[in-house]
């Protein structure tokens, strides 16, 4: 008995200090990225996130205006082969995918509309979604249905590629 709970007590230490020496570099990169977008995009809202409950060691940005909302989600890995491997294996159902060139080590593209976006640069995996209501768009009243939601899935992916490509650079920031 004295065993397993000094393993357990063991195990809760080490997984702690894991948690522990990846925080200063979320703020860190907390930090880059806001400053980094607030130069590029000016008018945008920064707000943190809250990882879901349960979740620890992930920072959740978000960023909006009155119809646009990106939400970058950075989940820090033991390696990069292990973040390599978990990308991998997110998108490895995605019937609709496409490998993105020059966003970090590696990027892959899914979902509706390929407007989601999965980066890897390290041991750090990037989630990036978008979302539109270009609906509100003054121009957009006289377009149909199926047009608007071309529009969507369109501005939701220029949305998500930008996003991809300020959140490289601010990465790449000393």
């Amino acid at each position: 008995m004295k065993k397993s709970i000094s393993l357990l007590l063991l195990l809760l230490g080490l997984i702690g200090r894991g948690v522990a020496q990846d925080q200063p570099e979320l703020e860190t990169l907390d930090d880059k990225l806001s400053r980094h977008v607030a130069t590029k995009m000016p008018g945008w809202k920064h707000k943190r996130g809250e990882p879901i409950q349960g979740s620890k060691n992930v920072l959740i940005e978000r960023w909006g205006t009155s119809n646009r909302v990106v939400t970058v989600s950075v989940v820090p890995h033991k390696s990069a082969d292990e973040a390599r491997e978990a990308l991998i294996d997110f998108v490895k159902y995605d019937r609709d995918k496409e490998q993105l060139k020059g966003l970090g080590d590696e990027a892959v593209a899914w979902g509706y509309g390929l407007s989601q976006i999965v980066l890897r640069r390290g041991r750090f995996n990037i989630y990036i979604s978008s979302y539109a209501e270009i609906g509100s768009d003054s121009n957009m009243r006289s377009l149909s249905e199926a047009e608007r939601g071309e529009r969507d899935r369109t501005e939701m992916r220029r949305l998500s590629r930008e996003f991809a490509k300020l959140v490289t650079e601010a990465m790449n920031l000393p």
